[in-house]
């Protein structure tokens, strides 16, 4: 197969690399992204109540949980707001603190694993074209097995990359579950 009359590609090897090359991708995106999912449910581990009143007034550090940080954000705006000599009401402090704190765990981790689990299709995509690719210039004959390994290509490529795409979404949606559940965990604190 020529490409422009400057390239001589073997269908074959072109066929093997175009599968190595965008299955490899999407695993190692995929890997990636679990490993991200993973630090985020670590940083979503569930405290004891009596450690959130303990730390509350304390100041946020690296290795604070996600229901630890909420607690201290929302200790940090009441002690200011109360030296100031204005108390704002109690469901303001509630709400500006969960938009906050919710705009911190999606910045540090669902943005990021959303953004590999959104690079997964266009991956198989690019698979499935390469497979096409191959079936459409091979001048051979059609029903050969190069061109039904092509074929195979092209679906194993984007069956892989879509299933990896599901798994990272259906990841992200139980992360917001239960950062949901950490962040009222955490606006529980006694003021």
């Amino acid at each position: 197969m020529e490409f422009m009359g400057f390239i001589t590609i073997d269908p074959a090897a072109f066929n093997v690399w175009s599968l190595r090359v965008s299955m490899s991708l999407t695993t190692i995106i995929f890997i990636l992204g679990c490993f991200m999912a993973l630090r985020a449910f670590l940083y979503l581990r569930p405290p004891d109540m009596s450690q959130l009143e303990r730390v509350k007034d304390k100041e946020i550090t690296p290795s604070d949980g996600f229901a630890e940080s909420v607690a201290k954000i929302l200790w940090s705006t009441v002690q200011t707001d109360q030296s100031e000599g204005q108390i704002p009401p109690r469901p303001f402090l509630h709400d500006a603190t969960r938009q906050v704190a919710e705009n911190m765990f999606h910045g540090k981790f669902i943005e990021k694993i959303s953004l590999c689990s959104n690079l997964l299709p266009p991956i198989g995509l690019w698979g499935t074209v390469a497979g096409m690719i191959v079936i459409f210039l091979y001048t051979g004959d059609p029903g050969n097995a190069l061109n039904k390994g092509a074929v195979g290509t092209k679906l194993w490529s984007t069956f892989l990359a879509l299933f990896y795409y599901v798994s990272l979404e259906g990841i992200v949606l139980l992360l917001v579950m239960k950062s949901r559940k950490s962040l009222d965990r955490g606006l529980s604190v006694k003021l």
